[in-house]
């Protein structure tokens, strides 16, 4: 007898571990199916929004260069991104026949007003070059630039990006040499991807 209740007590668990297993293509009523976002539906039902993309910059004078940004940020708000880029800088001196390289960062605020099309940017950015192209040694330099831009959509996830960005406040380790490139405003080309 206490095998039988035994054998009876396992088929009775496998049964509903083999009954897990069985695929029945009935389908549930509507009011009894779980709803799960996808595509759009689920970026736009999220609370916290990402962005990832890059910037471009180029510089025309002397020295000529051109930098490159890549950057990630979050979005609490539709309207407000709070990010960091690295960037890269090859600049050149024409005459001198001289090429620098310039590292950094930038961790930055953006607002998106006026139906996310106007942009407001503030940022720190720290840069470490080398000043003259006869000393080996490197410099850091610091600035907050500040400035205005615009954006356009180009698809519901992508955007393009235009910035031009004032420095307002720079300091230097050495406290007298000025990284060249933050003489003139800076012009930045950016491309956007939204998740």
């Amino acid at each position: 007898m206490k095998k039988v209740i035994v054998f009876l007590l396992f088929a009775f668990v496998c049964q509903g571990l083999w009954a897990q297993n069985v695929n029945v293509n009935v389908p549930l009523p509507k009011s009894l199916r779980t709803v799960s976002p996808s595509g759009d539906d689920a970026m736009n039902n999220r609370k916290i929004k990402f962005q990832t993309g890059g910037n471009f910059n180029l510089q025309i004078g002397n020295p000529m260069g051109f930098c490159l940004q890549p950057k990630i940020g979050i979005l609490p708000l539709d309207w407000l991104m709070i990010g960091a880029n690295i960037s890269y800088t090859l600049r050149w001196y024409i005459p001198e026949k001289w090429v620098g390289h310039t590292f950094g960062a930038n961790p930055f605020v953006e607002a998106y007003l006026f139906q996310r099309q106007f942009i407001i940017h503030a940022g720190y950015e720290w840069v470490n070059y080398q000043p003259y192209m006869y000393e080996a040694q490197r410099t850091n330099s610091h600035v907050v630039l500040v400035g205005a831009g615009y954006r356009t959509n180009i698809s519901v996830h992508s955007s393009m990006n235009f910035l031009v960005l004032l420095p307002v406040y720079q300091y230097n380790g050495d406290g007298f040499r000025y990284y060249s490139n933050w003489y003139t405003p800076q012009v930045r080309i950016g491309y956007n991807y939204t998740f």
